[in-house]
């Protein structure tokens, strides 16, 4: 059911969307494991999509006390409000900070984002960098998965800690961009 929503939102927002089905099981638990090892308690994700990354911090990320999830695509985003009801879900990625506020959040132990960067500005993935830098707390962790490269030379303006992480089984094959801020 998952796949066929996602894709007839692909149809409808392929700019929003960018993907023909969700992540596969293979890059969720891979996120997840990394995710789990870090023990974060305030977690962001932004690009949410159907939530199979969602449901695998829930279920598999104990340590979490607090998640923001962000999509911007209205039937994804009905969908994750009937699929996690105890999880606030917000349209809007560009306005974590008012998110944070809203939910009392001070700062982040981890932000992961999926989202349709190839798609952004040069100004909208600037600003992306300058709001994730300043949500996380120090030593914070920024994931974020892509089908490209691109996105190397705006985090390294921003951060000195990165490690890239290809997964090939997933459609497309993934690289996972890990970054710490110091």
């Amino acid at each position: 059911m998952d796949k066929v929503l996602f894709f007839k939102s692909f149809l409808r927002s392929p700019l929003q969307v960018a993907s023909l089905i969700p992540s596969s099981p293979f890059l969720v638990n891979h996120i997840a494991r990394h995710v789990n090892q870090l023990a974060p308690l305030r977690v962001a994700e932004l690009g949410a999509g159907t939530g199979v990354l969602t449901r695998a911090l829930v279920d598999k990320c104990p340590s979490i006390e607090s998640l923001l999830i962000f999509e911007n695509e209205e039937n994804l985003k009905s969908h994750l409000r009937n699929t996690f009801p105890q999880v606030p879900v917000y349209a809007d990625a560009f306005a974590l900070s008012e998110a944070m506020q809203e939910q009392s959040i001070e700062q982040l132990d981890c932000i992961i984002s999926a989202l349709p960067v190839s798609w952004f500005s040069t100004e909208q993935n600037e600003y992306l960098m300058k709001m994730v830098c300043h949500c996380l707390k120090p030593g914070g962790a920024f994931i974020m998965f892509q089908f490209s490269l691109q996105m190397r030379k705006y985090l390294r303006t921003t951060f000195q800690d990165i490690k890239i992480k290809y997964v090939p089984l997933n459609f497309l094959p993934a690289f996972v961009y890990y970054c710490r801020k110091t």
